[in-house]
């Protein structure tokens, strides 16, 4: 009987966040990166969309885990590159399913993407290099903030690829900032996903 308060503590916190599970690109669906199943799959699946840590946040702004959802204190900073790519025309429309999402956890979306180097994504880490450009936003609209629509089932997020971008290989970084805890530092959250 010990353990059943610490166990029902961390299932709490493990419900409490959620991570991008589905992407409906034009037609086409992608599953993401699932932290909880993933890592542990043989074969490991192939993905669009890097590996995360798990459902939590990124606090430290300083860490390259803000790009696409690291774990530098676990020992992987940034994240490992995607196994696949998704053939995207400009001008597609992409709509983010993501885990149910707290309530309480209210905040904006917030969409960039960054043009890779000609030899592609996989092996490219953007650092410190300012090459993200934001293709989409959604923050507070009355009671109603950008991440309202991920709290229920089957809410997801949109964006269009824009029709003035070069063709090439892009990555896509996605997030909620969930600003519950944001009275003080480090107090706002980031879920970041990254995807090629």
């Amino acid at each position: 009987m010990k353990y059943i308060a610490p166990t029902l503590a961390f299932a709490s916190a493990v419900a409490a966040h959620g991570y991008v599970d589905t992407a409906l690109i034009g037609s086409q669906n992608y599953k993401f990166y699932q932290p909880y199943a993933d890592p542990y799959a043989n074969p490991k699946p192939q993905r669009i969309s890097r590996p995360i840590q798990g459902n939590g946040p990124v606090e430290n702004v300083s860490l390259s885990d803000l790009q696409c959802g690291g774990y530098t204190a676990g020992g992987a900073p940034g994240s490992s590159p995607a196994a696949l790519h998704a053939e995207v025309a400009a001008g597609t429309e992409v709509k983010l399913y993501w885990t149910l999402w707290p309530d309480t956890h209210v905040g904006p979306t917030v969409t960039y993407m960054a043009k890779c180097p000609d030899t592609g994504c996989n092996d490219w880490m953007p650092g410190t290099e300012a090459v993200w450009f934001k293709i989409q936003q959604e923050g507070r609209n009355g009671n109603t903030w950008g991440a309202t629509a991920t709290m229920k089932a089957g809410g997801f997020v949109s964006y269009t690829i824009p029709k003035c971008i070069p063709s090439g290989n892009y990555l896509v970084r996605h997030e909620i900032i969930a600003l519950h805890a944001a009275s003080s530092y480090p107090g706002a959250q980031f879920y970041p996903v990254r995807s090629h």
